[in-house]
This record gives C-alpha cells, structure tokens and sequence, in this order.
C-alpha cells in the first residue's frame, strides 16, 4: 500500500432503538400489527481508506454482523389463536458504508459515519390455530396459516459521529 493508503478492521458492539412494523387488515374484521426492533448487534468490519495527509481519513467500510431481533406482534382478532415462533433468535446481517475522520491530537479523532444495515429476519412468523373459532373461520378453513411481516429482510440506515481513542 502506498503512504496514503489505510488498511485495517473493527470489532464492533452496538445498541440500538431501531424499529419497524407493518399492519393488515382482514373482512372478519380485524387487525393485525407487526413490529419489531433491533436490540443489539456484533459486526466485524474491514476498512480501506485515502488520507491525503494533514490528519485527515477518508474511508469505505464493510463486513458481518450478528444481531438479536425483538419481535411484538398484535391483533384484534380474539377469535383464533397466535402463537410467535422464532421470536428474539439471533440473525445474520452485513454492513457497508463509510466516513470520514481528523485528527485532533495524536491520539483523538472525530468522525462522522455512515452505515447501510441488513439481516434477514425470514425465521420469525406467528402459527395462526382455531382457538374458539368456529368452522366457517377463514383460519380454519384455511388449514391453518403462518404470518409473517411482508418484508423479511431487516434495512436499517444509520448516521453515526464517532470519537475514537488510540493508544
């Protein structure tokens, strides 16, 4: 690599309120209602990077991540019952993005980061069962149904400013 070239990776544990749900509705009538939320993550990350010298670090970055999905789902429908399957499980994800960073001191830098975030969350589905309905319930006459949330992957952008210590 040339003098202005930077190399390295990350290790990274995060905490994070980022949510998202979607909501149906059915003729019998009644309403059902997905959400779910990331509750933390594990990623490692590789990063490349320019300086063109001065304390400053212009960078690409991607890799993995691990991540536990916290699921709620509700309904009106108090007829059949609803059973979560797979719900707070682990998922596998990636990430990829980049930044910037200067250098303040020798060993202080801030920077500002952005990251695009995706898992696949296909596992999680609520088994919908007879419960009290009766025969001529569209569930019941179905066989029985598994919903799920219509999108199945897990996308999240974040915008980060970060201050790192080196030692």
């Amino acid at each position: 690599l040339s003098n202005n070239l930077v190399a390295g990776v990350l290790l990274e544990g995060a905490r994070s309120n980022a949510r998202d749900g979607s909501s149906a509705f059915s003729t019998t009538p009644a309403g059902y209602s997905f959400d779910r939320e990331l509750d933390y993550a594990i990623s490692a990350r590789a990063r490349l990077g320019f300086t063109p010298g001065g304390g400053g670090l212009m960078y690409v970055t991607g890799g993995g991540s691990y991540a536990k999905l916290d699921h709620t789902f509700s309904t009106t429908n108090t007829a059949n019952s609803f059973t979560p399957v797979n719900d707070g499980k682990m998922v596998w994800g990636w990430q990829a993005g980049g930044g910037a960073e200067v250098l303040l001191s020798r060993n202080i830098s801030l920077g500002l980061e952005y990251l695009y975030n995706r898992y696949d969350d296909g596992d999680y589905y609520v088994a919908v069962g007879s419960g009290t309905a009766g025969a001529t319930n569209p569930f019941v006459l179905a066989g029985g149904v598994n919903m799920r949330p219509e999108q199945t992957r897990y996308d999240y952008h974040s915008l980060r400013a970060t201050m790192s210590l080196r030692f």
